[in-house]
């Protein structure tokens, strides 16, 4: 079993002899076999395994107990593989062998393996001599694997490179940075919140390889009012608010008569009249935007027009359309702020869970195609808005988000 595990590298069986013929044992026989058990009792650290299925109780601890290098391997990666889908979690064996393997350069000194968000996220720790150039160890071809240890690995530098291309297809990260004292901790996730906080790492020395989606998710909610931004398709004329631009800058007088923001640069040759008071100020345009203090920087000058002294044309007409445009850009306003921004697959995800009444990552890729990767973290930024609550493995809509629900379809 453990050969077919590892195919690709030497079984490390030794050659077979001629005693079946000449009827003496190889003298080299017994060496062998003193190499055999002595590499078997080096590996003398037992491998932990904290599985946490609530991160409000204590893990449960599976306990791997040594053995030769090459069984010791296979058992350690099987354990940690069931345990993670058991816990829902959907990460590729090929990563969790390829991290169990790097055991072998810390002469499995006290190995820990820890399994969290639902499974999501796994993260290996020894107390080995530990990586100094963590960067390159992202790179192909790097490895401190010597020869010995390539009786039971590949080593040849593959392993950290494919798992960062595994989880940046997930969507997910993977970290490599010192353990406490010695030795060195990796962790993978494809859990959306745990991928900004190992992300953060980085800040106190961590390599850090990975595709965040959290950059797309806050350009996608510059308009949302929880946050209070605005977004940069909603002029400030539809959010009644005065900003900087109309000023100096696009060439209007600063120091011009009130009502009268193109002061003399206006190309009509008619004489400009002193404003010693309102001139026919519009009370519908400032109820636009709902009676709050202050208007669109161009609504006084559309509210108010020109007096006209026996011109052929008149641009009153012109001034008083100008508002229907606007209040179009105050209605667009008022919706961006009525709540967190959803994509469309949170909107299916949504009324996925109200129609079924809970539902999980696996259940949405079946219905809607997609990853599971995909769908968790899809369902992990709709509990960030409070939307979805995880109980065990299944999500549920909360109370907030059947409200959210019912006030935005």
């Amino acid at each position: 079993m453990a050969d077919d595990f590892y195919p690709f590298v030497d079984s490390g069986d030794p050659a077979p002899d001629n005693r079946h013929i000449t009827g003496a044992s190889d003298p080299n026989e017994a060496q062998s076999q003193q190499v055999r058990e002595s590499s078997a009792r080096s590996t003398v650290y037992a491998t932990r395994i904290a599985v946490y299925d609530d991160m409000l109780s204590t893990p449960r601890v599976v306990v791997v107990q040594p053995n030769d290098p090459r069984s010791y391997l296979e058992e350690i990666t099987n354990t940690v593989y069931r345990c993670m889908k058991e816990l829902g979690g959907s990460i590729s064996l090929m990563v969790i062998r390829e991290l169990v393997e790097n055991f072998i350069h810390a002469n499995f000194t006290e190995p820990i393996v820890s399994i969290l968000d639902g499974g999501n996220t796994v993260r290996f720790a020894d107390q080995g001599p530990g990586i100094e150039d963590k960067e390159r160890a992202f790179e192909f071809g790097v490895t401190s694997a010597n020869r010995s240890m390539k009786r039971y690995i590949r080593g040849t530098g593959a392993g950290l490179p494919m798992v960062q291309q595994y989880l940046e297809n997930a969507g997910g990260a993977v970290s490599i940075e010192d353990n406490l004292g010695t030795g060195t901790v990796v962790t993978v996730t494809v859990d959306a919140a745990r991928v900004r906080e190992i992300e953060a790492h980085s800040a106190r020395g961590a390599a850090v390889r990975g595709t965040s989606f959290t950059s797309e998710h806050d350009s996608a909610s510059m308009g949302v009012a929880a946050n209070g931004a605005q977004s940069p398709s909603i002029s400030p004329a539809a959010t009644g608010q005065m900003t900087q631009p109309y000023g100096a800058a696009y060439g209007y007088p600063q120091q011009a008569a009130p009502g009268a923001p193109f002061g003399q640069q206006m190309p009509f040759p008619y004489p400009q009249q002193p404003w010693p008071n309102p001139y026919a100020q519009p009370t519908d345009g400032f109820a636009l935007f709902g009676g709050q203090g202050g208007y669109a920087p161009f609504q006084q000058a559309y509210g108010q027009s020109y007096p006209q002294q026996n011109h052929e044309f008149s641009t009153f007409q012109q001034h008083q359309q100008q508002p229907a445009g606007m209040q179009q850009q105050g209605t667009v306003a008022k919706v961006s702020n009525h709540g967190p921004y959803v994509d469309e697959r949170g909107m299916l995800a949504l009324d996925y869970l109200e129609k079924h009444g809970s539902g999980g990552p696996g259940e949405l890729a079946s219905e809607f195609g997609n990853s599971v990767p995909t769908w968790s973290r899809v369902l992990g930024k709709l509990g960030e808005h409070d939307f979805v609550v995880k109980h065990g493995r299944r999500y549920m809509l909360t109370e907030l988000g059947i409200s959210w629900l019912e006030n935005n379809r």
